[in-house]
């Protein structure tokens, strides 16, 4: 790509718009399955035209942004290809592997599950169970049991009046139909584990130790909506919220913390680095810190926000050792390229495009709005500087994500940025004391101080939320935009954000340098 203007700057901005475009565009073309090769031939050749003409900076560009974007169609193309499947439309009786926490909800267990015998052989099955509330035989089933059932078996269908687009959100996790199961129509039986794929079999062993360690968390004496808290937080597991809760999250804008994302593993990633010994940018201790935060991406499932956070992560590793610019707009367009590449779909879940939002105007925004209090100031006020930059990021993270929390949920809460001052201290120390109830499973009189104070901070943290969410006018309900008026939002925004901007970095020459 030619060194000039916006390629210079951030060479894989335009190639990760490239790409959203190529997958946006698939998902208004029908029958985008049918033409696989006739969209990777005319990616090859977008490619060839690149390579030819070197020489030819604006050419070169303009085939590389079309190669991008008809790579991206060819994804789609061949993930339509892949999701159909023939679902019989009488009872039959499928059988598989438990891939996730079953959620209790009322009468009903929900959970996913891989099947591995019949025409979905490989595929994974929403099911909703109801539950046998004599024998409660429900109760035993958990990641990696082996259940068969006979139902009817249903493609997915969006919602009533819901912005929100289930069939793909359930697409993009390979899950092809759905079923409701009667508590008589099920059983136990034993699934051969060589029917799973590698990734499959690696996932579920993980996620079958993360229930270890939230059985942990039960012995030391979390419970109810501490323990669950703590679970979400902590270890990606949301199945023990209750309603209240969430709502209680929602209505105060703190619903981030109990998603796992860039926050969390940025404080775990500090906290070990902390711990580490070691010269700063030792090759080898990062290399060590960067198998520890994949591993624990692994352990909490793999969603969207928290690739999103470990990509970011290991860029910033790797250019810290190379003495380059650890975080930009760059590395985030980067993070974002291999996130669609090996699963376009996940565009259009709700957590990738939250997570996303939030993060660019951050890396873009802040630099220039931090300094509209001096800098010199901050440096003399460490509490100040700590108040002004908290609230910086969380108005900006909010501003990222106003839209599409409007779009999607109908709601915008009113006193997020006055809660998160208590969130995100509380989720600071909730982490850190997570890590210390297993740093000190030898000790434990330690352990079990520590799993008290836990539990306190929990509690007044759950107990402050509750309190701002019964103020008055605690959340604007009843919402409804359409996805033009989304993009006009973002429009505005962006150039409020730019005239902020402006006005940050004019008052910044005027003082001087770091003045």
């Amino acid at each position: 790509m030619p060194n000039i203007g916006l390629f210079r700057l951030y060479p894989l901005v335009p190639l990760c718009a490239s790409v959203i475009c190529g997958i946006v565009f698939s998902r208004a073309v029908v029958g985008l399955a049918e033409h696989v090769d006739v969209a990777a031939g005319t990616f090859l050749a977008f490619f060839a035209i690149a390579f030819l003409f070197g020489r030819m900076p604006r050419t070169q560009t303009v085939a590389i942004l079309l190669a991008g974007f008809m790579f991206a169609v060819t994804l789609m193309a061949y993930q339509e290809r892949t999701l159909r499947v023939d679902i019989p439309y009488e009872e039959t009786v499928t059988e598989g592997v438990v891939a996730d926490e079953p959620v209790e909800r009322g009468r009903i267990v929900r959970f996913d599950m891989i099947v591995t015998s019949g025409a979905l052989s490989g595929h994974s099955v929403r099911v909703a169970l109801l539950k046998d509330t004599v024998e409660r035989r429900y109760a035993s089933i958990r990641v990696g049991s082996g259940i068969s059932f006979c139902s009817r078996l249903e493609p997915p269908a969006n919602f009533m009046e819901s912005n929100f687009d289930y069939v793909t959100y359930l697409h993009s996790r390979d899950i092809v139909a759905t079923t409701f199961v009667y508590f008589r129509n099920w059983s136990a039986v034993k699934v051969d584990s060589e029917s799973l794929g590698f990734f499959q079999r690696a996932r579920i062993g993980a996620l079958s130790l993360r229930r270890e360690l939230l059985s942990h968390y039960r012995s030391l004496g979390l419970e109810g909506q501490d323990f669950a808290v703590v679970a979400a937080m902590t270890l990606g597991d949301k199945s023990a919220l209750s309603s209240a809760t969430r709502d209680v999250y929602s209505v105060t804008g703190a619903s981030h913390i109990l998603a796992l994302s860039g926050m969390h593993l940025g404080i775990i990633y500090a906290l070990l680095s902390f711990l580490s010994l070691g010269r700063r940018y030792s090759t080898f201790r990062e290399c060590l810190l960067l198998i520890a935060i994949w591993a624990y991406v692994i352990l909490v499932g793999m969603s969207p926000s928290v690739l999103r956070s470990a990509l970011m992560i290991s860029v910033y590793s790797i250019a810290g050792l190379t003495g380059r610019s650890r975080m930009s707009v760059n590395a985030l367009a980067f993070a974002a390229i291999v996130l669609l590449v090996s699963n376009p779909l996940v565009l259009f879940d709700i957590g990738f495009q939250l997570s996303f939002a939030a993060v660019a105007f951050i890396l873009v925004f802040q630099p220039a709005l931090g300094g509209i209090i001096s800098y010199k100031f901050q440096q003399r006020h460490p509490f100040v500087r700590w108040a002004w930059q908290l609230f910086l990021v969380s108005m900006l993270a909010q501003a990222g994500t106003m839209p599409l929390v409007a779009y999607y949920f109908g709601r915008l809460p009113v006193y997020s940025l006055l809660a998160n001052f208590v969130v995100i201290p509380a989720a600071t120390f909730i982490l850190y004391s997570a890590v210390a109830l297993f740093a000190f499973a030898l000790v434990p009189a330690v352990q079990h101080f520590v799993a008290v104070a836990l539990s306190f901070v929990v509690n007044i943290l759950n107990s402050v939320l509750s309190f701002v969410a019964s103020l008055p006018c605690a959340s604007v309900d009843g919402l409804s935009i359409n996805a033009m008026q989304v993009v006009l939002f973002y429009v505005i925004m962006v150039c409020i954000g730019c005239l902020l901007s402006l006005y940050g970095r004019r008052l910044q020459s005027a003082r001087g340098w770091g003045g």
